[in-house]
């Protein structure tokens, strides 16, 4: 009768901690359905498991027809797999279209053109073939061409999904069911960290980061960029006065987070549906102003850190390295990190008094050299200035050719019906009134209108472990 009265307790039991999953994954699987719903028959065929050689769009299909089936192993394992096959892809391409950029340039910096001669700007042309000839090895040499089922008429769709994160809701609620607390948590963090305002899946975090056996410390962003675990050890080692560690962390840091926003950068140069036939010219500008849109974008979503959003996040590292070279006595790399860091923030007030305490400690060993900027943080400015000048360029040309087609296209249907009139609404803008409040977003320029989302301030989990947390400021 013991061993019978312990069995109902236990069975009791574990009903309630299976009602206990089912209610909280209730609200997220409402949302996947009514996500799914609305894509419903744009993917591939799935009624057959995908073999070990197939493609990451085939393993996310499955993964998610695995979850409307409930069968979440299958779901966890699919979805896995089509994640990591994605991120091979993204590197294959991205790391394939660097290498071939910098064969082109070592190329054009021998001078080893076939021809001695610039005719007709020929030798750029020469560039590309040698570049597209490079990239047809490059994909070759990955076999990239086997992780997508198909590439003629790939719209993109699919793209979206794995760039804005949509499978892992989906994994989630499948960790969920599996009882993986700690990654169902770390899913839930990931997709937050795209989608800060997504209130299905916070609430969803929410109550994961409660439940009993979560590993707070465990809990990542599992999509998180390779600098990040750098640059915060390094501001926790400046915290903690370490400095030589903080100096190693804060270098590595900066090449780490270059080479992670040129993957995201040749990433963008990937195919464009113009939605016409253009000719030669054309194509190459609306290709160009395109691929620009997608890297501008890039050195915005760089500053997505767990959930917050930092401006100038690349400046910030000469911030603290100025200082740590400084306290070991480094007066020269110190001085030369400050440099770099003004390029980005002309107006800071405080750098340039740390600059002047360095001059007088240094003497007599002060040279030409201090006054440089470090190369790198010199590219990075002048490639960020040039492309905003580019995007305001085309912003604001374009738009004034435009409002010039629809000012003469006017003329002419006023011409027509003879009804011109010279009083206060010849102004296109003002409506008559004198309120143009309404119009003030035609004056804004093009990267105030394009960049930087909102700062997202707000913390995803109260964990606090010892150095920086997602309370400091980076």
């Amino acid at each position: 009768m013991v061993f019978w009265g312990s069995f109902v307790v236990l069975l009791v039991l574990l009903c309630c901690c299976v009602a206990t999953v089912t209610t909280s994954g209730s609200d997220s699987d409402a949302a996947l359905e009514s996500d799914r719903s609305e894509t419903a028959g744009s993917g591939p065929d799935t009624g057959e498991k995908p073999e070990d050689g197939s493609s990451f769009i085939d393993q996310y299909e499955y993964g998610v027809q695995a979850y409307l089936t409930n069968e979440w192993e299958d779901c966890v394992y699919w979805l896995e797999r089509a994640l990591d096959g994605y991120r091979t892809y993204y590197e294959s391409v991205a790391n394939c279209r660097i290498e071939c950029e910098y064969a082109a340039r070592d190329v054009k910096h021998r001078g080893d053109f076939l021809h001695g001669s610039n005719v007709e700007n020929l030798q750029h042309y020469e560039l590309i073939l040698r570049r597209t000839l490079c990239l047809s090895k490059c994909a070759r040499r990955y076999a990239i061409h086997r992780y997508l089922p198909f590439s003629e008429d790939f719209d993109g769709h699919y793209m979206d999904i794995f760039h804005e994160l949509k499978a892992y809701p989906y994994l989630h609620s499948c960790y969920l069911r599996t009882n993986r607390i700690t990654l169902a948590a770390s899913a839930a963090y990931t997709t937050l960290t795209r989608h800060p305002d997504h209130s299905v899946m916070r609430k969803s975090f929410e109550e994961a980061i409660e439940k009993p056996g979560i590993d707070r410390e465990g809990v990542r962003d599992m999509e998180e960029r390779k600098f990040v675990p750098l640059l915060i050890g390094g501001i926790v080692d400046e915290q903690e006065r370490h400095w030589e560690p903080a100096i190693e962390r804060l270098e590595q840091s900066i090449m780490q987070f270059i080479f992670d926003e040129n993957q995201c950068r040749a990433f963008c140069e990937g195919e464009f549906d113009h939605g016409f036939l253009p000719d030669f010219i054309t194509a190459i500008g609306n290709h160009f102003a395109n691929m620009l849109y997608c890297k501008r974008n890039c050195t915005t979503n760089m500053g997505m850190v767990r959930g917050k959003y930092y401006e100038n996040l690349f400046a910030r590292h000469y911030r603290y390295l100025q200082n740590a070279y400084y306290q070991v006595g480094k007066y020269e790399e110190s001085y030369r990190a400050g440099m770099s860091y003004l390029l980005f923030h002309v107006d800071d007030l405080d750098m340039p008094e740390a600059l002047k305490t360095i001059e007088v400690e240094a003497k007599g060993s002060v040279t030409a050299k201090f006054f440089k900027a470090r190369r790198e943080a010199i590219e990075y400015h002048d490639r960020m200035v040039y492309e905003e000048k580019l995007a305001s360029f085309m912003k604001h040309e374009f738009d004034r050719l435009d409002d010039q087609g629809s000012d003469q296209a006017e003329d002419e249907d006023d011409s027509d019906h003879g009804t011109y009139s010279t009083e206060a609404n010849d102004n296109p803008v003002s409506d008559g009134n004198g309120d143009e409040e309404d119009n003030k977003e035609q004056d804004v320029p093009f990267n105030q209108k394009t960049q930087s989302p909102p700062d997202v301030s707000s913390v995803l989990y109260s964990a606090e472990p010892g150095g920086y947390t997602d309370h400091h400021e980076l």
